[in-house]
């Protein structure tokens, strides 16, 4: 009986990990920037930028959404958001061209 026990929280372990599902990461040149409704495009995905968003360089400093610049390399993780698409939850200026 008690091994019964210990094995029945074993097995729900792998359901309640499904649920933590990683985020999307994409990179590429930044093609289009709006200032005013934080957005940028990077691989014709449009992704809103929260001002929350981490954003730093590949040094891990941290930056201002004024320097996402089109031209510049990022590094994006998103995460989809009903109400307004891919959301950045991570931007990293790599400075690759």
């Amino acid at each position: 009986m008690k091994k019964w026990l210990l094995l029945i929280p074993l097995c729900l372990l792998p359901i309640s990990l499904a649920g933590a599902e990683p985020f999307l990461t994409t990179q590429g040149p930044i093609m289009e920037r709006a200032e005013a409704t934080r957005v940028i495009v990077v691989n014709e995905m449009t992704i809103f930028v929260e001002p929350s968003t981490p954003i730093v360089d590949k040094r891990g400093r941290t930056l201002e959404f004024g320097h996402l610049k089109p031209g510049r390399w990022v590094s994006v993780e998103v995460e989809p958001d009903e109400s307004s698409g891919m959301v950045a939850k991570r931007i990293v200026l790599t400075g690759k061209k």
